[in-house]
C-alpha cells in the first residue's frame, strides 16, 4: 500500500477525535401516581468503525478493533470475490472469540458488534 493511501486509511479509522457524550434526558410524568424527577441517562459513548476492506489482509484491524469493544461496520463490495467469504468466516470467528454479534445489514455489508455494543432491531433479507 503506498503513503497515501496508509494515510487515507488511517485518517478513516481514527477515533482520537471523537468526543464521549453523556446525555440526560428528563422523562416527563405521564400520570399522577408517577414522579416527576424521574431522569434516565442515555449513554452515546459507543463508537464505531467503519471498513471498506481490500485485502484480505486486513481483516487482522478489524479483529483488533473488536478486541477492543469497538462496533465495526464492514463493506465488502470492494473485496476480490474468491476473499469475501474468507472474510466473512474470518469476522464469524472473531467475533465467536469476544462473545459478539455479526449482522449482515445490506447485500455486502457487515455489523461486527462485541458484547458490550447492544444492538437492538434486526433487518430482513429481501427475497
Amino acid at each position: 500500500m503506498d503513503k497515501f493511501g496508509k494515510a487515507f486509511k488511517d485518517f478513516l479509522t481514527t477515533t482520537d477525535d471523537v468526543d464521549d457524550v453523556t446525555e440526560e434526558i428528563e422523562v416527563q410524568a405521564t400520570s399522577d401516581y408517577e414522579e416527576a424527577n424521574q431522569k434516565d441517562v442515555l449513554r452515546t459513548d459507543a463508537k464505531m468503525i467503519i471498513f471498506e476492506p481490500r485485502s484480505y489482509e486486513e481483516a487482522t484491524s478489524i479483529a483488533d478493533y473488536l478486541k477492543i469493544q469497538k462496533a465495526c461496520v464492514v463493506n465488502i463490495h470492494k473485496l476480490q470475490n474468491e476473499y469475501r467469504q474468507r472474510l466473512i468466516d474470518f469476522l464469524w470467528g472473531a467475533v465467536y472469540a469476544i462473545d459478539g454479534k455479526i449482522q449482515q445489514v445490506g447485500s455486502d455489508v457487515f455489523l461486527c458488534t462485541p458484547k458490550s455494543v447492544p444492538v437492538n432491531g434486526q433487518i430482513e433479507a429481501a427475497e
